[in-house]
């Protein structure tokens, strides 16, 4: 029984990843610039080559695809400053830094972005089965 209420919530990640792969189909189609064109669909073309099992890994595909596609609907709309993240639950205390990190409250995922200026943002985000890999020390992020 364990095992069937896995695969449906699985089942449910993948429907939901592939409703987001048609919306952003869809917005892509709709973006102006051809250089933000490929830079979209270079992010696409990782998202779909995250083969994953693992339910938590799934929701947080999921989670950055959403986001993804909100940033994508607003560069359609042409919004040229899109602000602070609404994900952002933080915002006065990274406006000192140029860059902005986040631990999942489990401390197995590792989320990170920096601005590129004029050419967008780097994201690096990392998962572990073990958060006690030494990803975090003593209470603080280890920057390298």
């Amino acid at each position: 029984m364990a095992t069937s209420a896995v695969r449906k919530i699985l089942d449910v990640y993948d429907e939901e990843f592939a409703t987001n792969m048609e919306i952003a189909k869809n917005l892509v189609g709709m973006v102006q610039s051809p250089k933000d064109k490929e830079i979209c669909k270079k992010w696409i073309l990782k998202l779909r080559q995250l083969k994953a099992t693992d339910t938590t890994v799934k929701k947080n595909r999921n989670s950055f695809f959403k986001y993804f596609l909100q940033v994508l609907h607003k560069a359609v709309q042409g919004e040229d400053y899109l602000g602070p993240s609404p994900l952002d639950t933080k915002a006065d205390e990274s406006r000192g830094r140029d860059f902005m990190c986040r631990w999942s409250s489990d401390k197995r995922t590792y989320v990170a972005a920096k601005p590129l200026p004029g050419e967008g943002t780097l994201v690096y985000m990392a998962v572990s089965k073990d958060p006690s890999l030494g990803w975090e020390k003593q209470g603080e992020t280890i920057y390298v």
